[in-house]
C-alpha cells in the first residue's frame, strides 16, 4: 500500500470520523475530506485535510497536517485560511500519529466550538511580515510609566538600532524612544539610559484606538476602510498637517503606531507604514465649507513589525527572582571570572551592575572569558560594558575609577576617615562581588564595617575548585583554602611571554562551568534565605560537587 491509502485507510478507522472521502495524491502533499460526527456535536462538521508527505514528521518546523474549514475563522485558534491551530506530541508511527491528532482536533472542537472557552493568555493579532520599499521594517517598544486614553495622538520619536537580514531580506530595526502628546508632553520608555541616551534617527506618528484594529479580535485589518471608525477627525487632520510639514521628506516612510488594550494592564502596538506625500487620508471641504479629513477607502493598509520588549516580556522565559534582580551590584574585577559572572547575572534580570578593574583586554584574554576580538585593545570595564548592553536594553552599568581598588583603597585605608569613606562607598549596593584574587584588597575589605553583602570568587589552577567566601569570613578562609586545604598546583602555571605575572590554566569550558553552578547556589542561598554560608565547587571532571563550611 502507498502513502495515500495506509492515511486513508488509518482515517477512516478512527471512531469519530463519519467519513474520508475525496482523497488525492499530490505531488508534496495528498489532500481529502472527513466528516467529524461524536455525541457532544450537535451537527456533523467537516474539514479539509492536507497531510505532507513527512508525516508524521514536521515540515519546516509546523504540523505536517491541516484541518481546515474555513467557517470557523471566527472561533479561538483559527487561521485565516481556516486552518485549526492545534500542537500535537512528537511521535514517528503513523497510525499513533494520526490518531493523536483527530483526537487533538476533536479536543478543539469541544473546548472552542462547542463550548467557546476563552484563553487566560492572550493570542496576539495574526500579522503577515510584508515587504516594503523592498525591505521588512521593525519596531520595538517597552513599558511607560503613564496610561493611555482613546482617542489621544500624537507624535513618537525613534532610534535606528540595526540594519540586519530576516527571511532572506534586509530588515531595519528600531526602538520607539518618546511618545509625544498634543501638549508636548514627552512619555518616556523604559529602557536603560544609555538606550534613552541614543540619537533619535527617526519621527512617527501614533493613535490610542484602545481596542484590537482586527477582525474576530485576530486578523488585522487590511484596508484603511476597516479603520475608518476608529480614527478620530481630530488625528487625522493632525496626520494631514504633519505630511505637510514634512512634505520636503516626500517619498519617506512614516511610521503610524496604532495602540490598542490587551488586558486590564497591558497594551500592544501594531505599525503602519505610511510613505510621506502619498498618506491614505484626503481633506476636502463640505457644502457649509468645513473641512474634513476621512481615509481612502480603497488602499491597502501596509503593516511593520513591531515586538513588545517590555522587561516582563524580554525575561519572560527565564530570570531571577526579582528581589535578586533588583539588587545594586558591584563586580570589582572582570577577568575570566568577572566577565561571566556580570554577564550571567545580565542574562537573568539584573538591573544594576557596575564595574571596577584597572586592566587591558588583551588578545589572549578572549579565550576564557566575555570579549571580544575585534575591538582589539580596550579597557575591560569599556568593553564590558558595551558588551552587557547589547544584551539587555534594561542593564544600568556604571565604571568605577580604576584606581579606586587597586591604588586608592590601599593608599589610605588607614588614614583619618579612609576607612568609613571605603565602607559608605561599598555599602551604597547591596551586593559586592570580588573576583579579583587579590589577597592584598581581600585582605583591606574583610577588615571594613560592611552593612551590604560581599562574596570572594577565586578558582584553583586547571579549574579543580571554585571557592566562595561570604564577607566578614573571607581573607581567612580563602587563604587558607589555597594555603593548606586545596591542592592548588602553582608549579605549572600559564607564563605569558613578557614581563607578566603567571596565570592559572583553564578554559573557557572550566570556568564557566565552576561559574554557572557557583551563580546558581548564590542566588538559591538569597531566594530561600538560607543562611550564607562559605563553600567551596569540587570539579574532578566527571561531576561537580558542593561542599559547605
Amino acid at each position: 500500500m502507498g502513502f495515500l491509502d495506509d492515511v486513508t485507510k488509518l482515517i477512516s478507522n478512527i471512531p469519530f470520523v463519519e467519513k474520508a472521502y475525496d482523497f488525492v495524491e499530490e505531488k508534496l502533499q495528498i489532500r481529502g475530506k472527513v466528516i467529524i460526527s461524536f455525541k457532544e456535536l450537535e451537527k456533523p462538521l467537516e474539514f479539509e485535510i492536507v497531510v505532507f508527505k513527512c508525516y508524521p514528521l514536521k515540515y519546516n518546523d509546523a504540523d505536517s497536517i491541516k484541518f481546515k474549514n474555513s467557517n470557523l475563522i471566527e472561533y479561538r485558534h483559527v487561521m485565516e485560511d481556516g486552518a485549526i491551530c492545534i500542537h500535537t506530541t512528537h511521535h514517528t508511527n503513523l497510525k499513533s500519529k494520526l490518531n493523536y491528532d483527530f483526537h487533538s482536533l476533536r479536543n478543539w472542537i469541544v473546548k472552542y466550538y462547542i463550548n467557546k472557552e476563552q484563553d487566560d493568555h492572550y493570542e496576539h493579532i495574526i500579522v503577515d511580515d510584508k515587504l516594503i520599499n523592498n525591505r521588512y521594517w521593525s519596531y520595538q517598544f517597552t513599558d511607560l510609566k503613564h496610561p493611555f486614553e482613546k482617542g489621544e495622538f500624537g507624535e513618537v520619536s525613534i532610534t535606528s538600532i540595526q540594519l540586519g537580514t530576516f527571511k532572506s531580506n534586509l530588515i531595519s530595526n528600531h526602538i520607539i524612544q518618546n511618545f509625544i502628546r498634543e501638549n508636548g508632553e514627552q512619555l518616556e520608555c523604559e529602557w536603560s539610559q544609555l538606550y534613552k541616551n541614543m540619537d533619535i534617527t527617526n519621527s512617527g506618528a501614533y493613535v490610542y484606538i484602545e481596542t484590537p484594529p482586527a477582525t474576530y479580535g485576530k486578523f488585522i485589518f487590511t484596508k484603511w476602510l476597516d479603520l475608518q471608525d476608529h480614527l478620530p477627525e481630530r488625528f487625522l487632520n493632525f496626520l494631514l498637517e504633519f505630511q505637510k510639514r514634512h512634505i520636503k521628506h516626500r517619498g519617506k516612510l512614516l511610521p503610524l503606531f496604532i495602540g490598542y488594550k490587551i488586558d486590564d494592564v497591558n497594551l500592544h502596538w501594531q505599525v503602519a507604514m505610511l510613505e510621506i506625500g502619498d498618506f491614505p487620508i484626503i481633506g476636502y471641504q463640505l457644502p457649509n465649507k468645513k473641512w474634513i479629513t476621512i481615509p481612502k477607502n480603497e488602499l491597502d493598509i501596509n503593516w511593520g513589525i513591531t515586538r513588545n520588549t517590555s522587561y516582563k516580556y524580554f525575561f519572560g522565559r527565564g530570570s531571577f527572582s526579582q528581589s535578586f534582580a533588583e539588587k545594586k551590584i558591584l563586580i570589582i574585577g572582570v577577568g575570566a571570572l568577572g566577565s561571566m559572572v556580570a554577564k550571567t547575572l545580565t542574562r537573568c534580570g539584573c538591573r544594576f551592575i557596575d564595574i571596577a578593574d584597572n586592566d587591558i583586554k588583551e588578545p589572549e584574554n578572549v579565550c576564557r572569558s566575555e570579549y571580544i576580538f575585534n575591538t582589539g585593545l580596550m579597557d575591560k570595564t569599556e568593553e564590558l560594558k558595551f558588551i552587557l548592553s547589547t544584551i539587555s536594553p534594561f542593564i544600568e552599568t556604571n565604571i568605577v575609577d580604576k584606581d579606586y581598588f587597586q591604588g586608592i583603597i590601599k593608599l589610605f585605608h588607614k588614614e583619618k576617615g579612609g576607612k568609613s569613606s571605603f565602607e559608605a562607598n561599598l555599602n551604597k549596593y547591596d551586593l559586592v562581588v570580588d573576583c579579583t584574587t587579590d589577597n592584598d584588597l581581600m585582605y583591606i575589605l574583610d577588615s571594613l564595617d560592611l552593612k551590604c553583602d560581599l562574596i570572594n570568587l577565586s578558582i584553583t589552577n586547571f579549574a579543580k575548585e571554585l571557592v566562595c567566601a561570604f564577607h566578614p569570613n573571607t581573607y581567612n578562609f580563602v587563604m587558607n583554602q589555597f594555603m593548606n586545604v586545596l591542592e592548588n598546583d602553582t608549579s605549572d602555571l600559564y607564563n605569558p611571554t613578557g614581563c607578566w605575572s603567571p596565570t592559572f590554566k583553564a578554559s573557557y569550558n572550566d570556568i564557566s562551568l565552576l561559574v554557572q553552578m557557583a551563580i546558581k547556589h548564590i542566588h538559591n542561598l538569597y531566594e530561600t534565605g538560607s543562611r550564607k554560608t562559605n563553600f567551596i565547587i569540587e570539579n574532578d571532571s566527571s561531576n561537580l560537587k558542593i561542599v559547605e563550611y
